[in-house]
């Protein structure tokens, strides 16, 4: 079993956009990775699952 933590959901915008919401924001920051508009994070699908990481 992994360690796993919901930390929130979020709504898709117009157009598929989506917007990383405060406490996945936190999580970056306190791992030091600083995300700015137009970087690039990527979506993996793990066992049915979809994960967030920065490309960074």
């Amino acid at each position: 079993m992994t360690d796993e933590e919901i930390l929130g959901t979020t709504k898709i915008a117009r157009r598929w956009r989506i917007s990383l919401i405060k406490d996945v924001r936190e999580v970056f920051e306190e791992q030091d990775v600083e995300l700015e508009e137009g970087d690039r994070v990527m979506f993996v699908e793990r066992d049915g699952e979809i994960l967030i990481k920065s490309t960074k």
